[in-house]
Parts: C-alpha cells; structure tokens; sequence
C-alpha cells in the first residue's frame, strides 16, 4: 500500500504529453525490478519493465505497447481477466493477486502470480500489473503431486501384495497343518476307542482336547487371514461373514443392508474396501463402546458405497485435521489413502456421545443397474 501510494503521489499530477522527472525516475526503478511489470490503461499496456519482456520471450518492449493485459493471457482464461480487470478498476481500493498463465511469444505458457494494484497514470485510471514466474514452484508442485500418486500406488501394490501373500499362508495352514491335525483327530478317536486303561485314556482325552482346539484355532487363523468367501463369493458375503464373526464373539449386535445381488467389484477394489471396512469394524469392536453397528451398501451404475454406522460414544472429529492426522488417527488416515487411491472418497460423521457413520465411496462402472 505504501508502494501504491507513492505511485499515485509520483504519477497522479504529471502532465499528458511528457514524462517528468519523477515519472522516469519510477520508470528505471521499476525497469530493474526482478518481477515483470506493466502499466495497463484504457485497455492498453503502456508501460512495461525489462524483466517482462525477458520472461515473455519478446525482443523489445515496443512489441507488447498496445497491448490489453488478456492478450498476454492464456486464450482460454482471457474472458476470466478482462473481468478481474474490470473489478480492480471499479473496486479501486483492493489489492488482487491471482495465479494466471501467460501466453510467450513463441506460443509456450508460463504459470505466474500476478499482483494488480489501481493507479492513476498521467491523471487516467491505471493498473499496474506485477507478475511473478512461478514456473519452477508449479514444476515442483507437479513432482510433489506425482509422487503422491506413485506413493498411492506403491500402497495399493502392496495391499494386494500382502493379500497374495496372506492367500498363500492360508492355503498352507488349511492343506498342510490343517490337514495334519485332522489326521492326528481321526487317529486319536481311533485310538481312545481301544484304550482300557482309565488313566492312559483320561491323558488321551486331554491330548484330543488339545488337538481339536488347534485345529479351530487354525481354521480361524486361516480365514482371518484371507477370508476365502472373499475371493469365491465376493464382498457383500465377506462383510456379511464379518458381521457374524463380530456377533458371535462380542455382545454386538449386526445387520448389513443391500440393493444388489451377486456384486462383482475389481479385484483390487473388493480386497481395499474390505480390508477398509474390516479395520473400520475393529475400531469399533475395541473402542466405541457400541451396542450395535450396521452396514449399507448401494450400487448406482456409476458409484458403489458402503456406510458403518455404529452407536457407540463417538469422537472428535477435529483429530481427522491435517495437524493432529498422523499422531491420532493413522488407521484413518491410511483408509483414506486407500479409497483415494481407487478414486473414491472417504467421509466420517462422528460427535461426542452420538456415535460414528463413515461412508467409503469409490467410482465403478456397472452395466445393467
């Protein structure tokens, strides 16, 4: 503001015809600045600085005198500035800094910020215009953005790695130790059907007991580490099969609702928000004190969703900000990641006292709904 103020002090008397002393000296201190500037006025450039001809490419200043400030501007913003143009000489005490992209010389853009202050130039209304090259920060920015986007593969990667994994450890227990355990049953009942002697078959019993106690211990292992109505019957029968794993082992009680039959997700699609939802539940189980949680989903031919809404004691929300995310909330925090990953997003409900509803909805394509 003092800069503008001591433009308007140094430009608003000067004659029409000639610049005064003071009007040149504000020429050369502005031609050496290192943002390009321009002196815009009744829709004409003016005036404009060494350092915007250098980063718009052009040979000589004359060639952008008679100019308006939009044809400098990337053709397709070009109605967009003329407005912003309009506002700043209407609304004459605001400063306006905008990020915009400027159109070179020789046809490339050049992402700046430009800042535009009201003047008055030789007694007209003026604005001046200072843009600064943002190139190399916007460059940096689409790395960070790419490599964002790499992370989030390299995390679905491994989802599905680790799921191929677990698959695998599965199989093993179910076909070999599994197996094995049967085996060792089936020749334990046989052998207890033989046996006379008290004590000996008392031990017998304790052995069988321990015996049928690791195989249900392997089963459940096996299916907590890669459910196989999962990959056979898909997710709505996983999340159904959860509930009443859920149920049976807490005081809990659960329902899932429904509008499609027989849905078929992308593999990696239904392995996420499985694995989204079975953390979720989890949370649930060991921390909201719930009595009750509820599952709904619904397919449109463009989105698939799926809410949990439980009764428990809720939260604050205000751990889900980017400040407190990855001291409080990790488990969130990578369930999001998640879901935007597939291009979906994810939206928690929650106060104190009032329980928690999170919504995981991602885009699919579904022909026929």
């Amino acid at each position: 503001l003092l800069m503008r103020n001591a433009i308007i002090n140094v430009l608003g008397s000067q004659k029409k015809s000639n610049l005064t002393e003071g009007e040149e000296n504000y020429h050369r201190v502005i031609d050496l600045a290192r943002e390009g500037i321009a002196i815009h006025v009744d829709e004409k450039i003016v005036f404009v600085n060494r350092r915007l001809v250098e980063m718009l490419k052009y040979d000589d200043p004359d060639e952008l005198i008679g100019k308006s400030i939009s044809d400098l501007v990337d053709p397709f913003r070009r109605d967009i500035s003329r407005q912003l143009e309009a506002t700043m000489i209407a609304d004459s005490d605001n400063l306006f800094s905008v990020e915009d992209v400027y159109e070179r010389k020789n046809g490339q853009f050049l992402p700046v910020e430009v800042s535009a202050i009201p003047i008055r130039y030789q007694g007209s209304p003026a604005i001046q215009i200072t843009a600064r090259d943002i190139s190399a920060s916007k460059k940096n920015e689409a790395e960070i953005w790419e490599y964002q986007d790499m992370l989030k593969q390299s995390t679905s990667d491994l989802i599905l790695a680790e799921e191929a994994q677990r698959r695998h450890l599965a199989i093993v227990l179910h076909d070999h130790l599994g197996q094995s355990l049967a085996m060792a049953k089936i020749k334990m009942a046989g052998l207890l059907r033989s046996v006379q002697d008290e004590a000996l078959l008392e031990k017998l019993n304790a052995i069988q007991t321990d015996i049928s106690d690791a195989v249900n211990q392997t089963r459940s292992i096996t299916y907590e580490l890669s459910p196989p109505v999962l990959h056979e019957l898909g997710l709505i029968e996983a999340l159904e099969w959860r509930l009443e794993k859920i149920k049976a082992e807490s005081d809990i009680e659960t329902s899932i609702k429904h509008n499609l039959e027989n849905i078929k997700l992308r593999n990696e699609q239904e392995v996420i928000l499985f694995r989204s939802v079975d953390e979720i539940l989890k949370n649930v189980v060991k921390h909201a004190a719930a009595t009750k949680v509820d599952i709904t989903t619904e397919a449109t031919r463009y989105s698939f969703s799926v809410s949990i809404q439980d009764n428990g004691k809720g939260f604050d929300t205000s751990i889900l900000t980017p400040e407190r995310r990855w001291r409080d909330s990790f488990g969130l925090f990578s369930i999001k990641e998640r879901i935007e990953y597939l291009g979906g997003v994810l939206d928690i409900r929650s106060e104190n006292g009032n329980g928690t509803l999170v919504i995981l909805n991602i885009p699919v394509s579904m022909e026929g709904i």
